[in-house]
């Protein structure tokens, strides 16, 4: 979806109020990307504010079990016209601190501001970086026990049994046949 700072501008009032509904490719999402989203014009640009939510499905970092998790996003950005990102940047001092009328984006040099692309920045930036399905995770799955030995812990005590080898980790056996051979002899 596509909005034209040309367009908004000849509005009686340039702002413009959405129902945001799209399923945003890329995502780990369940279901669509739905909210509400305000664009609204101004002499330096658009501002495009609202909030929108969606389920997604993670996988944990821990059990590598999937699990799912509402995700809401407020989203505040404001795109300013290129020549004026320019200007502003020319003239702002090096050496001062920051404020929030400093993070602004360049609006595309057609005029048009994709939204959906604003969205999927926003949900992709939202989502946990560490996922975990909760309090309660089991964390790794646990090796099976050597038939021969009996537990795990008799294992570890005696040096009995053969090593095992987390599930996650199986695949990469294949790489190195030659040293597996080498450590049974």
């Amino acid at each position: 979806m596509k909005v034209s700072l040309e367009e908004l501008s000849t509005l009686p009032q340039p702002k413009l109020s959405i129902s945001f509904k799209e399923v945003l490719s890329g995502l780990d999402a369940v279901k669509p990307v739905v909210g509400e989203l305000v664009i609204s014009a101004s002499a330096t640009g658009m501002r495009l504010s609202g909030r929108v939510q969606t389920l997604l499905k993670l996988q944990c970092d821990r059990c590598l079990k999937h699990y799912f998790q509402s995700l809401s996003v407020e989203i505040d950005e404001r795109f300013v016209i290129q020549d004026l990102g320019d200007q502003f940047q020319k003239q702002a001092p090096r050496d001062r601190e920051l404020s929030y009328k400093d993070f602004v984006e360049p609006l595309p040099e057609d005029g048009k501001l994709d939204i959906s692309d604003v969205v999927y920045q926003a949900v992709t930036l939202a989502k946990p970086t560490a996922c975990l399905c909760g309090d309660q995770c089991p964390g790794p799955p646990v090796p099976d026990t050597d038939a021969k030995s009996g537990s795990l812990e008799q294992d570890k005590v005696t040096g009995g049994g053969a090593a095992q080898i987390d599930p996650r980790w199986k695949n990469l056996k294949s790489l190195f046949p030659k040293e597996e051979t080498e450590t049974k002899s």
